[in-house]
């Protein structure tokens, strides 16, 4: 899946959140989703670190496969409007047949630098909308069938639609190339131009919406996420395609303590809906927001 867990995926997978200097009128910016980039970014000098833990399962023609992706991001607001995205993470692959591992590597994920800005808001739009340019970092191993090798290029988007009772909807799409990339790890052969566009969204429920005590507030919501991707592969000297989708529902806890820090966690299990895509999967993420530090 994507690792923009958007991630990706990661799709994977982005970051303004209530804070306590919100009027209670103002709808709540709810941005934490498993398959779906969010829209709402950072409010200015406001940090956000992401972790998402993601298991795949997959059996194809006796061959069993097993995925693992740590995908780490952080975010910093320059204002309300624009943000500084860095994506990391490891990854861990592993094939079996008749018992026998065909397939095992780990390592580094590539890395990711983007920025996003926030054109449309609702408090003056219809929707909310963010859109920016990212550039991809080729620290994933080649040679161990983990990246490319090359530099990519990507443009990000996301959108929501948030009421400010109990549903929300939100969807993102992601559009990245990798120019010039060998057909074979050594660099021989001939070079392919490889690209990838990964989606999202997702329909959100606000299950509970409880103050504690001492201006504390917890909440919990219900997520139903379709994501997918349709990616280029080189493979034997030649370039493929795949086109996964996965329908994700899950759970998600926050807590915003009195001092406006805002930890979420939340857990999802998504299963594949075509041929190429993960029969079935785990996904754990947390999230962690301070208020402006400065």
């Amino acid at each position: 899946m994507a690792r923009r867990f958007s991630f990706g995926l990661l799709a994977l997978l982005m970051t303004a959140v209530p804070c306590p200097a919100q009027d209670a009128e103002e709808p709540e910016e709810p941005d934490f989703f498993f398959l779906t980039g969010g829209p709402f970014t950072q409010k200015k000098h406001s940090p956000q670190v992401i972790w998402a833990n993601q298991w795949f399962r997959q059996r194809r023609a006796g061959v069993r496969s097993r995925a693992y992706l740590g995908a780490g991001r952080a975010e910093w607001g320059f204002t309300d409007r624009l943000e500084a995205d860095f994506e990391f993470g490891a990854l861990a692959l592993r094939d079996r047949d008749a018992g026998v591992t065909t397939l095992s590597a780990n390592g580094a994920d590539d890395l990711l630098f983007g920025v996003r800005y926030r054109f449309l808001s609702e408090s003056s739009a219809p929707f909310t909308l963010t859109m920016g340019p990212q550039v991809i970092a080729p620290t994933a191993s080649r040679a161990r069938g983990l990246g490319t090798g090359r530099a990519g290029y990507a443009w990000d988007a996301a959108a929501a639609k948030d009421w400010g009772g109990p549903v929300f909807l939100a969807a993102s799409l992601n559009v990245s190339w990798t120019p010039d990339v060998p057909a074979l790890p050594n660099g021989s052969g001939p070079r392919f131009d490889v690209s990838t566009i990964e989606w999202g969204a997702a329909l959100g429920w606000r299950a509970l919406e409880r103050p504690g005590s001492n201006e504390a507030h917890h909440d919990l919501h219900v997520l139903f996420e379709l994501g997918g991707a349709r990616a280029d592969d080189i493979e034997d000297g030649d370039r493929g395609r795949a086109t996964e989708v996965l329908f994700s529902p899950g759970l998600r806890y926050g807590f915003l303590s009195r001092r406006g820090s805002l930890t979420e966690i939340g857990i999802a299990f998504p299963v594949g809906l075509t041929r190429a895509a993960p029969d079935w999967g785990v996904l754990l993420q947390f999230q962690f927001e301070l208020p402006p530090v400065f």
